[in-house]
């Protein structure tokens, strides 16, 4: 599954921000980026990076490995073991988000985490579009679902995860950028999930 359709929005510190923090809690060791081709993770410090997604980069990638495969059924990892899952703006586009978590669930190690990042339905900028009815701004075609903050946490623990921290990527009020913000009105948000047993 790739995302690879007119992003939502353009702000480049905005996405820069959100790659910054999913490449920080995704640590070292090995890690795998899930639709990845739309917008490759240059921040990621592991020590093998692999790459899913159902189309190939269209440009270089500072990835050990990449691989063309269907991303909502990982079939193509079969067998593998990763200490890190990153999951960028990927879910909302997933017919069935709830398969998807669990099967990311079997590719992590013990003490491995899941870095997933979602849009947030309930922020300053969506709320202001829904009042306004315009399906010009933060209303992809290619979305699914959209999954409020408290609902992701209980999506988590219904997948066999515990959310061990969620991270504003900030609020964006063009030109106004704030980082530091409350989750409920970032944009978009960074959990981060362990499995349990």
């Amino acid at each position: 599954m790739s995302h690879s359709s007119k992003p939502v929005f353009a702000d480049d510190w905005y996405e820069n921000r959100r790659l910054r923090l999913l490449a920080q809690e995704a640590g070292s060791g090995r890690i795998l980026d899930v639709g990845y081709a739309h917008l490759p993770n240059s921040y990621f410090t592991g020590d093998h990076v692999t790459g899913i997604d159902l189309e190939p980069p269209t440009s270089a990638v500072p990835y050990d490995e990449t691989i063309v495969g269907d991303a909502a059924s990982l079939g193509a990892l079969w067998g593998r073991r990763f200490d890190s899952v990153v999951v960028g703006e990927l879910i909302e586009h997933l017919e069935d988000p709830y398969g998807f978590l669990r099967g990311v669930r079997d590719l992590l190690d013990p003490g491995g985490r899941l870095v997933l990042s979602t849009p947030n339905p309930v922020s300053f900028p969506v709320v202001m579009a829904e009042w306004m009815r315009t399906r010009s701004r933060f209303y992809a075609a290619d979305h699914t679902f959209y999954f409020p903050p408290r609902w992701v946490d209980r999506m988590l623990e219904n997948c066999g995860f515990r959310v061990i921290r969620e991270r504003a990527v900030g609020l964006w009020l063009p030109p106004l950028r704030i980082p530091l913000c409350p989750i409920g009105l970032s944009y978009q948000v960074v959990y981060v999930a362990e499995p349990v047993d």
